[in-house]
């Protein structure tokens, strides 16, 4: 398959620009890493200067580079940067890395900056990393262009971020416990090479098990979605985004230039492409390890095993929250542990060993337990004590744990030893966590990489109308008036033409025709105001309900309808759950539908959530799982109380196929949508139709914030 990067990773000669012979400085620390890296290609230290760099002559411009060169590092300032990638175009370069920092980060003049390096690169027909980047790293070539003070072991994890720092730490941490990356590329501020290329890459990659992403902003919102969800198909992709907060937002403008995002629309995101979200440092790499080594459990059955009590009832603590629960062992089973173990054990769940097991006490238990068929994940919890090695004790683990069909996680609770044991587990290929929190969270990780599979799989949902004509020339009619919404009446015509369930209804000018609409669709009726600028109408006092004769909906209309205005009269819906269901277009990534609670305080409840359009089934079921009044929904569906779920689920993809069908609609609610009793229906009592103005949504650089 094809890698965005193939040009990067298959460069024959490197030439490194603004090379110093200053141990010092930031472009010897590059000089270094790529000899010391092993590179077999060529390596040209470039500098107005000339001389010897660590033995390599050092040319005076790029025109004196011999062939091969096919990748520049770019080691020079912001406001010589132009300048070198002009060069780089000229000699026939066609990759080149950016360092420097000072471009879209720094506000306008900046941003011209990255402008004119993006017209160079379409000029020459030429990819670059950066600006403010760090570059990248191959640990099989081997390759590393940056200035991250060691070269990782060869291993299985693929990180892709926009923070240098963050992949110098990650790095630093992986090496003191023994982890591994295949791959490590460094965005800056993805003024060319972005998060999709980079993610691609990493799928093309065969030594990537696993795909870690430190996100500060992206780019192409549906090549991102495709690049992401193809990733994701393959190997498991996890996602740790900053700008969550206001402070944070202002941190990443000021750190890649990047604007920001709502949480909504990132949650949604991750649902459509299949990734795993975390929220912090130790959990991306705590889910990228787990994934990289142990397989998903095959049900939510767990044992601690461990020889401290305290330790394993937070670590029980910890698996309930992921979604586990403490596995029944049989008496079989137990009858079988207590042949291995010390005869003060507990052979229940926690198998607490008690002070002072050997080494050979937890691999002959563990062995017991993940033969057990009623055992589906085990934690091996050990504190570490004078009589007993903690790297024996790991060994141990790592050796009974081999092959295993089932997830084991470690914990070697403590530092200097538990360090050295998390090594040696590592190389046995058993994650190790440094708290029973952190295993019980990556078991839960491998559930949810199940999960995504699963979900993956799942066909998509698609809806299409029941009258198309009819839907078309109600948005045709008023985009040729002009109208920047449906009046309410035609909202309803709409909406009805996809098949959803509105009650009857009709607009009225005159108190006379409020009347004869109210007798031709029966009554009790409710009467709505209708005029520019109200959408609330039932906090605004424009709504009376359960008119029930003629003299009720003369004295409301009255009361309601000033001059020039309309009445819309509709039968009234039996009262019940009141939900939301709306739509609308977002500039990066397109249809979004919405799910929550409805009603008139709904913007004030925010008991919502967002899914990308199209969807499978299994999604829009989720979305009633992950929100309050869906699972009251469900509850009361259960209980008798309420209609079945499964007329929402067709609404939720009829108002998806709607904003598929039809571009000129930008926005629609409907709000609210009650849910009666069994027997009584769902009903549309409210629908609210925004259109497309002219002229496309340009699509920005945006972060992940809430």
């Amino acid at each position: 398959m094809d890698d965005p990067l193939a040009p990067f990773w298959n460069a024959r000669g490197i030439a490194l620009v603004g090379a110093s012979a200053q141990p010092v400085k930031l472009s010897y620390g590059v000089l270094h890493n790529l000899v010391r890296s092993g590179y077999p290609g060529r390596i040209y230290p470039v500098n107005p200067r000339g001389g010897e760099i660590l033995g390599l002559p050092v040319y005076r411009s790029l025109a004196e580079v011999p062939d091969p060169v096919d990748l520049a590092i770019l080691m020079v300032p912001a406001e010589q940067s132009v300048a070198a990638l002009e060069a780089c175009g000229r000699r026939g370069i066609r990759a080149a890395v950016l360092v420097a920092s000072g471009f879209a980060e720094r506000g306008g003049e900046g941003r011209e900056r990255e402008e004119a390096l993006r017209a160079i690169a379409r000029r020459y027909g030429l990819r670059f990393i950066g600006p403010n980047a760090v570059g990248l790293i191959d640990t099989r070539i081997p390759l590393n262009t940056t200035f991250i003070h060691r070269m990782p072991e060869p291993g299985p994890v693929g990180l892709v971020s926009h923070s240098g720092a963050v992949c110098g730490g990650l790095l630093d941490w992986g090496a003191a416990v023994g982890i591994g990356f295949s791959r490590v590329i460094s965005l800056g501020n993805q003024a060319d090479i972005d998060l999709a290329d980079a993610l691609l890459s990493l799928m093309a990659d065969p030594f990537t098990q696993v795909v870690a992403a430190y996100v500060e902003g992206i780019c192409g919102g549906r090549r991102f979605l495709e690049a992401a969800r193809r990733v994701s198909e393959r190997k498991p992709l996890v996602i740790l985004r900053a700008g969550r907060t206001p402070e944070g937002a202002r941190a990443v403008a000021s750190h890649t230039g990047a604007l920001a995002l709502p949480e909504r629309i990132f949650r949604a995101v991750a649902h459509a492409v299949g990734a795993i979200v975390v929220d912090s440092l130790e959990a991306l790499m705590d889910a990228a390890l787990v994934l990289a080594m142990q397989p998903p459990p095959p049900g939510p059955r767990a044992v601690i095993l461990t020889n401290a009590g305290g330790p394993a009832a937070i670590g029980a603590d910890h698996l309930a929250r992921s979604g586990f629960q403490l596995a029944s062992l049989s008496m079989d089973t137990q009858e079988a542990l207590r042949k291995v173990v010390p005869p003060q054990a507990f052979t229940g769940n926690p198998v607490d060993l008690m002070g002072g097991p050997q080494p050979s006490h937890y691999a002959q238990a563990l062995e017991v337990l993940l033969r057990a068929p009623e055992v589906d994940a085990v934690m091996a919890l050990f504190v570490p004590q004078a009589v007993t090695s903690a790297r024996e004790v790991a060994e141990a683990i790592g050796h009974a744990a081999s092959g295993s069909p089932r997830p084991v996680v470690g914990v070697i609770f403590g530092g200097t030893e538990a360090l050295a044991a998390a090594r040696v587990l590592h190389r046995a290929g058993v994650p190790h966590f440094l708290t029973p929190c952190r295993a019980a969270f990556a078991l839960g990780v491998l559930r949810e990489w199940a999960e995504i599979r699963r979900r993956l799989q799942a066909p998509i949902a698609s809806a299409q109308p029941i009258d198309r004509g009819c839907a078309t020339a109600v948005l045709q009619e008023a985009i040729a008036w002009g109208k920047d919404r449906l009046d309410p009446q035609a909202g309803a015509k709409l909406a009805a033409a996809w098949g959803l369930p509105v009650p009857p209804s009709g607009l009225a000018a005159t108190p006379e025709e409020a009347i004869a609409l109210a007798e031709r669709i029966g009554y009790p009726v409710a009467l709505k105001r209708v005029a520019p600028g109200l959408v609330h109408k039932s906090a605004a006092g424009g709504v009376i309900l359960n008119l029930r004769k003629p003299d009720e909906v003369r004295d409301a209309f009255s009361r309601l309808i000033r001059p020039g205005e309309y009445a819309l009269i509709q039968r009234m819906a039996p009262s019940g759950l009141e939900l939301i269901i709306g739509a609308y277009r977002d500039p990066l990534f397109g249809p979004v539908v919405m799910f929550g609670a409805g009603g008139v305080e709904a913007e004030l409840r925010e008991d919502v959530t967002f899914r990308l359009v199209p969807f499978s089934e299994a999604e829009a079921e989720a979305m009633l799982e992950e929100t309050a009044i869906g699972r009251r929904l469900l509850q009361g569906s259960r209980e008798g109380r309420l209609e079945r779920p499964e007329r929402v689920l067709e609404i939720l993809r009829q108002v998806g196929g709607m904003m598929q069908e039809h571009p000129e609609i930008a926005e629609i609610d409907l709000n609210p949508l009650i849910v009666g009793r069994p027997g009584e229906g769902v009903h549309a009592v409210d629908v609210r139709v925004i259109l497309v103005r002219e002229g496309p949504v340009p699509e920005a650089v945006l972060s992940f914030r809430g």
